[in-house]
């Protein structure tokens, strides 16, 4: 991908905004979002698992559907995908055989599994970090990154507190 970095670090902040606002609905603090070289920005995918009950609605999951719906086509080729947390196995492996060529991120997965979102054993389980996807992914730092997740803590601290 070929965009412009600063370009892409205006997206993944909107992208934490919009992430902060899903929280503060009673959703949980992941948003997926797609850029393509020719300019194209996808709407906003949010994690519904919660929502819907479907398992397999997580934000980047959500993004690609929509995605694939508005360009009119199952691949994705070239297409970068940003998301708030670091993607879970099955994430990088669907943004992999849609031709997703690069992954940026807000949250890695250890600072996501810090705040209460641990979902590192399906990357061993899965060996996602084979994928090419996967390995070069990249951290993509924006001031507020962090923020979806402290807020997600704050309205639900009773949750964290009550953890053994």
């Amino acid at each position: 991908m070929t965009a412009d970095p600063t370009r892409l670090e205006t997206l993944m902040a909107d992208a934490v905004e919009v992430s902060v606002r899903h929280v503060e609905s009673g959703g949980v603090p992941f948003v997926g979002l797609l850029v393509a070289d020719d300019g194209w920005v996808s709407d906003p995918g949010v994690n519904l698992v919660r929502e819907t009950g479907d398992p397999t609605a997580h934000a980047e999951i959500i993004a690609i559907r929509k995605a694939v719906q508005a360009r009119d086509r199952s691949s994705l080729e070239g297409v970068t995908l940003l998301a708030t947390g670091e993607p879970c196995a099955l994430c990088y492996r669907v943004a992999a055989s849609h031709g997703i060529a690069v992954v940026r991120f807000a949250v890695d997965r250890d600072t996501a599994a810090e705040w209460g979102f641990d979902y590192r054993a399906g990357y061993d389980a899965d060996e996602t970090d084979r994928l090419p996807l996967a390995a070069t992914a990249q951290h993509l730092a924006v001031e507020r990154g962090l923020v979806p997740f402290t807020r997600y803590r704050d309205l639900h601290r009773s949750d964290f507190t009550t953890r053994s």
